[in-house]
Protein backbone atom coordinates (compact mmCIF):
# COMPACT_ATOMS: atom_id res chain seq x y z
CA UNK A 1 0.00 0.00 0.00
CA UNK A 2 2.75 2.43 0.82
CA UNK A 3 4.26 2.09 -2.73
CA UNK A 4 0.57 2.53 -4.07
CA UNK A 5 0.18 5.77 -2.23
CA UNK A 6 4.15 6.97 -3.48
CA UNK A 7 3.09 6.46 -7.35
CA UNK A 8 -0.21 8.20 -6.39
CA UNK A 9 1.64 11.31 -4.86
CA UNK A 10 4.02 11.00 -7.82
CA UNK A 11 1.20 11.15 -9.85
CA UNK A 12 0.37 14.70 -8.42
CA UNK A 13 3.39 16.30 -8.36
CA UNK A 14 3.92 15.68 -11.94
CA UNK A 15 0.54 16.96 -12.35
CA UNK A 16 1.24 19.80 -10.39
CA UNK A 17 3.71 20.88 -13.57
CA UNK A 18 0.55 20.86 -15.88
CA UNK A 19 1.74 24.67 -16.59
CA UNK A 20 5.37 23.98 -17.71
CA UNK A 21 5.05 20.67 -18.96
CA UNK A 22 1.94 19.67 -21.08
CA UNK A 23 0.28 16.46 -20.17
CA UNK A 24 -2.18 14.37 -21.34
CA UNK A 25 -4.72 12.94 -18.72
CA UNK A 26 -5.74 9.53 -19.11
CA UNK A 27 -8.98 6.69 -18.04
CA UNK A 28 -8.66 3.44 -19.47
CA UNK A 29 -11.16 0.28 -19.10
CA UNK A 30 -9.66 -3.55 -19.98
CA UNK A 31 -10.95 -6.63 -21.36
CA UNK A 32 -9.18 -9.63 -22.25
CA UNK A 33 -7.78 -12.87 -20.81
CA UNK A 34 -4.62 -14.58 -19.84
CA UNK A 35 -3.58 -16.98 -22.02
CA UNK A 36 -3.67 -20.70 -21.28
CA UNK A 37 -0.31 -22.07 -19.99
CA UNK A 38 -0.96 -25.70 -18.56
CA UNK A 39 -1.02 -24.02 -15.20
CA UNK A 40 -3.69 -21.28 -14.96
CA UNK A 41 -6.16 -23.00 -17.30
CA UNK A 42 -5.76 -26.54 -15.88
CA UNK A 43 -5.38 -25.10 -12.15
CA UNK A 44 -9.10 -23.71 -13.05
CA UNK A 45 -10.59 -26.92 -13.81
CA UNK A 46 -10.42 -26.39 -17.89
CA UNK A 47 -8.06 -27.21 -20.12
CA UNK A 48 -6.45 -24.82 -22.81
CA UNK A 49 -8.49 -22.32 -22.25
CA UNK A 50 -8.35 -18.57 -21.74
CA UNK A 51 -8.79 -17.19 -18.43
CA UNK A 52 -10.76 -13.79 -19.02
CA UNK A 53 -9.68 -10.81 -16.73
CA UNK A 54 -10.48 -7.00 -16.76
CA UNK A 55 -8.73 -4.27 -15.50
CA UNK A 56 -9.12 0.40 -15.60
CA UNK A 57 -5.64 2.12 -15.31
CA UNK A 58 -5.15 5.79 -14.79
CA UNK A 59 -1.96 7.44 -16.53
CA UNK A 60 -0.44 10.76 -17.17
CA UNK A 61 1.90 11.49 -20.16
CA UNK A 62 3.99 14.43 -20.33
CA UNK A 63 5.80 16.49 -23.43
CA UNK A 64 9.07 17.94 -22.21
CA UNK A 65 11.08 19.13 -25.32
CA UNK A 66 14.00 17.29 -24.62
CA UNK A 67 15.80 16.20 -28.08
CA UNK A 68 15.42 12.23 -27.26
CA UNK A 69 12.23 12.30 -27.65
CA UNK A 70 11.61 14.28 -31.00
CA UNK A 71 14.20 11.61 -32.66
CA UNK A 72 11.20 9.79 -31.49
CA UNK A 73 8.74 11.65 -33.62
CA UNK A 74 7.99 14.10 -30.57
CA UNK A 75 7.31 11.25 -28.11
CA UNK A 76 5.77 11.38 -24.83
CA UNK A 77 7.18 9.36 -21.64
CA UNK A 78 4.39 8.78 -18.51
CA UNK A 79 3.33 7.07 -15.67
CA UNK A 80 0.71 4.68 -14.95
CA UNK A 81 -1.16 3.04 -12.29
CA UNK A 82 -3.08 -0.39 -13.17
CA UNK A 83 -5.48 -2.43 -11.60
CA UNK A 84 -6.12 -6.06 -12.84
CA UNK A 85 -8.91 -8.63 -11.68
CA UNK A 86 -7.31 -11.77 -12.81
CA UNK A 87 -10.35 -14.21 -12.64
CA UNK A 88 -13.29 -11.75 -13.98
CA UNK A 89 -15.79 -14.67 -13.75
CA UNK A 90 -14.54 -15.57 -9.97
CA UNK A 91 -15.09 -13.91 -6.55
CA UNK A 92 -14.76 -15.36 -2.91
CA UNK A 93 -13.05 -18.95 -2.02
CA UNK A 94 -13.70 -19.61 -5.70
CA UNK A 95 -10.88 -16.86 -6.33
CA UNK A 96 -7.84 -18.26 -6.66
CA UNK A 97 -6.03 -15.19 -8.78
CA UNK A 98 -6.71 -12.59 -6.87
CA UNK A 99 -6.17 -8.80 -8.35
CA UNK A 100 -2.98 -7.25 -9.30
CA UNK A 101 -2.02 -3.39 -8.68
CA UNK A 102 0.96 -2.08 -11.55
CA UNK A 103 2.84 0.97 -11.67
CA UNK A 104 4.58 1.38 -14.42
CA UNK A 105 6.54 4.18 -16.62
CA UNK A 106 5.68 4.30 -20.47
CA UNK A 107 6.95 5.39 -23.94
CA UNK A 108 4.60 6.97 -26.33
CA UNK A 109 5.81 7.05 -29.62
CA UNK A 110 3.33 8.30 -32.60
CA UNK A 111 3.71 6.50 -36.12
CA UNK A 112 1.57 9.25 -37.76
CA UNK A 113 -0.13 12.10 -35.92
CA UNK A 114 -2.69 14.55 -37.19
CA UNK A 115 -5.68 16.86 -35.75
CA UNK A 116 -7.72 13.76 -36.66
CA UNK A 117 -6.25 10.78 -35.85
CA UNK A 118 -2.89 9.29 -34.15
CA UNK A 119 -1.29 5.58 -34.36
CA UNK A 120 1.55 4.30 -32.53
CA UNK A 121 3.28 2.04 -29.82
CA UNK A 122 3.35 2.56 -25.99
CA UNK A 123 5.94 -0.22 -24.14
CA UNK A 124 6.38 0.28 -20.62
CA UNK A 125 8.04 -1.05 -17.89
CA UNK A 126 7.03 -1.39 -13.83
CA UNK A 127 6.13 -3.57 -11.25
CA UNK A 128 3.22 -5.72 -10.23
CA UNK A 129 1.71 -6.70 -6.84
CA UNK A 130 -0.56 -9.36 -7.07
CA UNK A 131 -3.16 -10.46 -3.87
CA UNK A 132 -3.34 -14.28 -4.56
CA UNK A 133 0.03 -16.26 -4.27
CA UNK A 134 1.36 -20.14 -3.85
CA UNK A 135 2.52 -18.67 -0.35
CA UNK A 136 -1.04 -17.31 0.85
CA UNK A 137 -3.13 -19.59 -0.64
CA UNK A 138 -1.86 -22.99 0.47
CA UNK A 139 -1.45 -23.93 3.88
CA UNK A 140 1.75 -25.03 5.42
CA UNK A 141 1.19 -28.67 4.97
CA UNK A 142 0.03 -28.35 1.56
CA UNK A 143 3.31 -26.18 0.55
CA UNK A 144 5.55 -29.58 1.61
CA UNK A 145 2.95 -31.30 -0.76
CA UNK A 146 2.73 -32.04 -4.81
CA UNK A 147 2.47 -28.72 -6.33
CA UNK A 148 -0.89 -29.92 -7.99
CA UNK A 149 -2.60 -29.98 -4.27
CA UNK A 150 -5.86 -28.36 -4.66
CA UNK A 151 -7.69 -24.74 -4.26
CA UNK A 152 -4.18 -23.05 -4.50
CA UNK A 153 -2.67 -20.54 -7.03
CA UNK A 154 0.52 -22.09 -8.24
CA UNK A 155 1.25 -19.94 -11.33
CA UNK A 156 2.36 -17.07 -8.86
CA UNK A 157 5.31 -17.43 -6.05
CA UNK A 158 5.46 -13.83 -4.70
CA UNK A 159 3.53 -10.98 -4.15
CA UNK A 160 6.30 -8.30 -5.82
CA UNK A 161 6.35 -9.12 -9.54
CA UNK A 162 7.48 -7.06 -12.79
CA UNK A 163 5.36 -6.17 -14.96
CA UNK A 164 6.10 -5.51 -18.93
CA UNK A 165 2.95 -3.73 -20.29
CA UNK A 166 3.22 -3.64 -24.68
CA UNK A 167 0.28 -1.94 -26.92
CA UNK A 168 -0.32 -0.59 -30.19
CA UNK A 169 -2.73 2.27 -29.80
CA UNK A 170 -5.36 4.55 -31.87
CA UNK A 171 -6.47 7.83 -31.10
CA UNK A 172 -9.47 10.03 -32.34
CA UNK A 173 -9.42 13.86 -31.05
CA UNK A 174 -12.73 15.27 -30.60
CA UNK A 175 -12.86 18.50 -29.48
CA UNK A 176 -11.45 21.36 -26.60
CA UNK A 177 -8.75 18.92 -25.99
CA UNK A 178 -11.15 15.39 -25.55
CA UNK A 179 -10.37 12.58 -27.73
CA UNK A 180 -10.85 8.65 -27.49
CA UNK A 181 -8.47 5.88 -27.81
CA UNK A 182 -8.86 2.36 -28.34
CA UNK A 183 -6.05 -0.13 -27.84
CA UNK A 184 -4.43 -3.87 -28.27
CA UNK A 185 -1.85 -5.09 -25.85
CA UNK A 186 0.41 -7.76 -23.98
CA UNK A 187 0.83 -7.65 -20.70
CA UNK A 188 3.05 -9.78 -18.90
CA UNK A 189 3.60 -10.49 -14.84
CA UNK A 190 6.26 -12.49 -13.41
CA UNK A 191 9.09 -12.45 -10.80
CA UNK A 192 11.83 -13.67 -13.12
CA UNK A 193 12.50 -16.73 -10.79
CA UNK A 194 13.24 -14.88 -8.03
CA UNK A 195 10.95 -17.02 -6.01
CA UNK A 196 9.29 -20.36 -7.50
CA UNK A 197 6.47 -21.23 -8.66
CA UNK A 198 6.90 -18.88 -11.43
CA UNK A 199 4.70 -19.71 -14.86
CA UNK A 200 3.27 -15.98 -14.10
CA UNK A 201 0.65 -14.85 -16.65
CA UNK A 202 0.27 -13.28 -19.90
CA UNK A 203 -2.88 -11.62 -20.95
CA UNK A 204 -4.01 -10.20 -24.04
CA UNK A 205 -5.91 -7.00 -23.90
CA UNK A 206 -8.37 -4.54 -25.70
CA UNK A 207 -8.74 -0.88 -24.06
CA UNK A 208 -11.25 2.04 -24.37
CA UNK A 209 -9.42 5.08 -22.97
CA UNK A 210 -10.67 9.06 -22.58
CA UNK A 211 -8.03 11.50 -23.07
CA UNK A 212 -7.60 14.99 -22.52
CA UNK A 213 -4.78 16.85 -23.19
CA UNK A 214 -4.14 20.29 -21.98
CA UNK A 215 -4.80 23.71 -23.80
CA UNK A 216 -0.88 24.65 -24.19
CA UNK A 217 -0.63 21.20 -26.35
CA UNK A 218 -4.31 20.45 -27.72
CA UNK A 219 -3.19 22.28 -31.07
CA UNK A 220 0.04 20.86 -31.00
CA UNK A 221 0.09 18.22 -33.95
CA UNK A 222 3.82 18.26 -34.13
CA UNK A 223 4.80 14.75 -35.76
CA UNK A 224 7.93 15.26 -37.72
CA UNK A 225 10.24 12.46 -40.13
CA UNK A 226 12.66 11.29 -37.89
CA UNK A 227 15.98 13.26 -39.04
CA UNK A 228 18.71 10.75 -40.79
CA UNK A 229 21.13 13.41 -40.62
CA UNK A 230 21.44 13.93 -36.78
CA UNK A 231 23.28 10.73 -37.00
CA UNK A 232 26.81 12.14 -37.89
CA UNK A 233 26.28 13.94 -34.09
CA UNK A 234 26.74 10.87 -32.89
CA UNK A 235 29.84 7.92 -32.46
CA UNK A 236 28.90 5.87 -34.99
CA UNK A 237 30.70 2.55 -33.35
CA UNK A 238 31.04 1.55 -29.74
CA UNK A 239 32.14 -1.51 -28.09
CA UNK A 240 30.83 -2.37 -24.38
CA UNK A 241 31.84 -4.92 -21.50
CA UNK A 242 29.00 -5.57 -18.92
CA UNK A 243 29.23 -7.51 -15.97
CA UNK A 244 25.71 -8.53 -14.48
CA UNK A 245 24.88 -10.66 -10.95
CA UNK A 246 21.38 -12.26 -9.41
CA UNK A 247 19.87 -15.14 -8.30
CA UNK A 248 17.09 -17.79 -9.02
CA UNK A 249 14.83 -20.64 -7.42
CA UNK A 250 14.58 -23.40 -9.77
CA UNK A 251 11.86 -25.78 -7.67
CA UNK A 252 9.00 -24.48 -4.89
CA UNK A 253 10.12 -26.82 -2.55
CA UNK A 254 13.86 -26.04 -2.02
CA UNK A 255 13.78 -22.46 -1.20
CA UNK A 256 17.30 -21.99 -1.89
CA UNK A 257 18.50 -18.75 -4.40
CA UNK A 258 21.35 -19.92 -6.49
CA UNK A 259 23.88 -17.11 -7.45
CA UNK A 260 23.83 -16.23 -11.55
CA UNK A 261 26.00 -14.06 -13.65
CA UNK A 262 26.33 -12.79 -17.26
CA UNK A 263 29.72 -10.83 -18.67
CA UNK A 264 28.76 -9.41 -22.65
CA UNK A 265 31.31 -8.12 -24.90
CA UNK A 266 29.08 -6.53 -27.80
CA UNK A 267 30.03 -4.33 -30.29
CA UNK A 268 27.59 -1.92 -31.78
CA UNK A 269 26.82 0.41 -34.78
CA UNK A 270 24.25 3.35 -34.29
CA UNK A 271 22.34 3.01 -37.27
CA UNK A 272 20.19 6.35 -36.52
CA UNK A 273 20.20 8.39 -33.53
CA UNK A 274 17.09 6.15 -32.18
CA UNK A 275 18.53 2.66 -33.19
CA UNK A 276 21.38 0.72 -33.23
CA UNK A 277 22.31 -2.88 -34.28
CA UNK A 278 25.01 -5.08 -32.60
CA UNK A 279 26.49 -8.67 -31.72
CA UNK A 280 28.82 -9.75 -29.38
CA UNK A 281 29.71 -12.94 -27.06
CA UNK A 282 27.85 -13.73 -24.08
CA UNK A 283 29.05 -15.97 -20.72
CA UNK A 284 26.25 -16.91 -18.61
CA UNK A 285 26.92 -18.42 -14.70
CA UNK A 286 23.80 -20.69 -12.90
CA UNK A 287 24.39 -21.76 -9.75
CA UNK A 288 21.61 -23.89 -9.91
CA UNK A 289 23.04 -26.43 -11.99
CA UNK A 290 25.83 -28.00 -9.51
CA UNK A 291 24.53 -31.04 -7.76
CA UNK A 292 23.79 -30.42 -4.35
CA UNK A 293 23.49 -32.48 -1.53
CA UNK A 294 19.33 -31.78 -0.75
CA UNK A 295 16.43 -34.09 -0.22
CA UNK A 296 14.87 -33.03 -3.13
CA UNK A 297 17.38 -34.13 -5.86
CA UNK A 298 15.21 -33.83 -9.00
CA UNK A 299 16.04 -30.02 -8.75
CA UNK A 300 19.71 -30.70 -9.97
CA UNK A 301 21.03 -32.11 -13.20
CA UNK A 302 22.51 -35.76 -12.67
CA UNK A 303 25.99 -35.53 -12.70
CA UNK A 304 26.75 -32.02 -13.10
CA UNK A 305 29.62 -30.36 -11.26
CA UNK A 306 30.50 -26.25 -10.82
CA UNK A 307 32.13 -26.56 -14.14
CA UNK A 308 28.85 -27.61 -16.01
CA UNK A 309 27.31 -24.15 -14.62
CA UNK A 310 28.83 -21.97 -17.41
CA UNK A 311 27.58 -21.59 -20.78
CA UNK A 312 28.89 -19.25 -23.54
CA UNK A 313 26.68 -17.61 -27.06
CA UNK A 314 26.44 -15.40 -29.55
CA UNK A 315 23.72 -12.87 -29.87
CA UNK A 316 22.54 -10.66 -31.96
CA UNK A 317 21.61 -7.41 -30.27
CA UNK A 318 18.84 -4.66 -31.68
CA UNK A 319 18.63 -2.45 -29.39
CA UNK A 320 16.68 1.67 -29.47
CA UNK A 321 18.01 4.32 -28.29
CA UNK A 322 16.45 7.55 -26.41
CA UNK A 323 19.36 9.93 -25.38
CA UNK A 324 21.72 7.74 -22.56
CA UNK A 325 18.92 4.92 -22.73
CA UNK A 326 19.04 2.03 -24.91
CA UNK A 327 16.58 -0.72 -24.41
CA UNK A 328 16.55 -4.00 -26.38
CA UNK A 329 16.02 -7.67 -26.81
CA UNK A 330 19.59 -9.46 -27.43
CA UNK A 331 18.88 -13.29 -29.46
CA UNK A 332 21.63 -15.49 -29.22
CA UNK A 333 22.60 -19.36 -29.66
CA UNK A 334 24.80 -21.48 -27.22
CA UNK A 335 28.16 -22.74 -28.67
CA UNK A 336 28.93 -24.33 -25.32
CA UNK A 337 26.22 -25.66 -22.94
CA UNK A 338 27.67 -28.89 -21.34
CA UNK A 339 24.14 -28.52 -19.53
CA UNK A 340 22.45 -29.68 -22.39
CA UNK A 341 23.90 -33.22 -22.02
CA UNK A 342 23.07 -34.06 -18.60
CA UNK A 343 20.30 -36.38 -17.92
CA UNK A 344 17.28 -35.44 -14.85
CA UNK A 345 16.20 -37.64 -13.13
CA UNK A 346 12.68 -38.78 -14.17
CA UNK A 347 11.35 -41.13 -10.93
CA UNK A 348 11.67 -44.87 -13.14
CA UNK A 349 14.16 -47.16 -11.44
CA UNK A 350 16.25 -47.39 -15.18
CA UNK A 351 16.08 -43.81 -15.84
CA UNK A 352 17.33 -42.97 -12.36
CA UNK A 353 20.11 -45.15 -12.84
CA UNK A 354 21.49 -43.08 -15.62
CA UNK A 355 20.76 -40.14 -13.53
CA UNK A 356 22.84 -41.07 -10.79
CA UNK A 357 25.53 -42.00 -12.62
CA UNK A 358 26.13 -38.66 -14.93
CA UNK A 359 25.50 -40.53 -18.22
CA UNK A 360 25.95 -37.65 -21.01
CA UNK A 361 23.94 -37.29 -23.75
CA UNK A 362 25.27 -36.41 -27.29
CA UNK A 363 23.28 -33.31 -28.24
CA UNK A 364 24.57 -31.18 -31.27
CA UNK A 365 23.88 -27.12 -31.30
CA UNK A 366 20.29 -27.46 -32.24
CA UNK A 367 17.66 -30.05 -31.05
CA UNK A 368 14.82 -30.65 -30.28
CA UNK A 369 14.16 -29.99 -26.50
CA UNK A 370 11.17 -30.54 -23.66
CA UNK A 371 9.28 -26.77 -24.58
CA UNK A 372 6.87 -27.90 -21.51
CA UNK A 373 9.67 -28.58 -19.10
CA UNK A 374 12.40 -26.48 -20.40
CA UNK A 375 14.15 -24.53 -17.30
CA UNK A 376 12.33 -26.34 -14.52
CA UNK A 377 13.21 -28.21 -12.28
CA UNK A 378 16.81 -28.93 -13.55
CA UNK A 379 15.46 -29.47 -17.19
CA UNK A 380 17.83 -28.10 -19.82
CA UNK A 381 16.44 -25.13 -21.49
CA UNK A 382 17.31 -25.63 -25.08
CA UNK A 383 19.52 -23.50 -27.57
CA UNK A 384 18.06 -20.62 -27.82
CA UNK A 385 18.09 -17.92 -25.42
CA UNK A 386 16.99 -14.24 -25.06
CA UNK A 387 17.57 -11.16 -23.05
CA UNK A 388 15.63 -8.10 -22.47
CA UNK A 389 18.35 -5.85 -21.70
CA UNK A 390 18.32 -1.62 -20.44
CA UNK A 391 21.35 0.50 -20.44
CA UNK A 392 21.62 3.94 -19.09
CA UNK A 393 25.35 5.22 -20.01
CA UNK A 394 27.09 7.38 -17.27
CA UNK A 395 29.81 9.76 -17.23
CA UNK A 396 33.21 8.26 -17.59
CA UNK A 397 32.46 5.62 -20.40
CA UNK A 398 30.34 3.85 -17.55
CA UNK A 399 27.02 2.01 -17.80
CA UNK A 400 24.52 0.45 -15.08
CA UNK A 401 22.19 -2.35 -16.83
CA UNK A 402 19.67 -4.37 -16.05
CA UNK A 403 18.70 -7.63 -17.95
CA UNK A 404 16.08 -10.43 -18.09
CA UNK A 405 17.56 -13.80 -19.36
CA UNK A 406 14.73 -16.28 -20.81
CA UNK A 407 13.99 -19.18 -23.12
CA UNK A 408 11.18 -18.69 -25.09
CA UNK A 409 8.12 -17.93 -22.20
CA UNK A 410 10.11 -18.72 -19.20
CA UNK A 411 12.47 -16.59 -17.58
CA UNK A 412 16.18 -17.82 -16.29
CA UNK A 413 17.04 -14.99 -13.96
CA UNK A 414 16.93 -11.47 -13.71
CA UNK A 415 20.29 -9.66 -12.68
CA UNK A 416 21.64 -6.05 -12.73
CA UNK A 417 25.12 -4.65 -12.87
CA UNK A 418 28.01 -2.23 -14.44
CA UNK A 419 29.84 -1.44 -18.00
CA UNK A 420 31.87 0.32 -19.96
CA UNK A 421 32.30 1.47 -22.91
CA UNK A 422 34.34 2.90 -25.69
Amino acid sequence: MRKILITILLLGIVSAHADTIPIDYRLSLRGGAIMPDGKVDVMLGQKSQWTPAVGAELALAFHPEWQALRDWNNAAIGVALSYWKLDATRNGDKDLLGHAIAPYVFLEVPFYKSKHFEIGVRPGIGCSFITKTYFNTATPEQQYQVLQAPNINRSVGSVFNFYFPEALYCAFPIRNGWSVNIAAGWYHMSNGSLRQPNSGYNIFSGEVAVRYESPSTKDDVRCTMYDVRRTKEHKRWSVELAFTGGGRQVYYRDKQTFFCSTMQLSAYWLAHPIFRLGGGVDVFYDGAYAERATHYKKTYLGGATQADCWRVGVSVQPEFVIGQFTAGIHFGVYLYDPIKNREVESGSEAHSSLWEKGELLDKGVFYAYDLLNAGSAGYPDGWLYTQIVLRYHLPYHLFVQASMKAHLTKVEFVSVGLGVYI
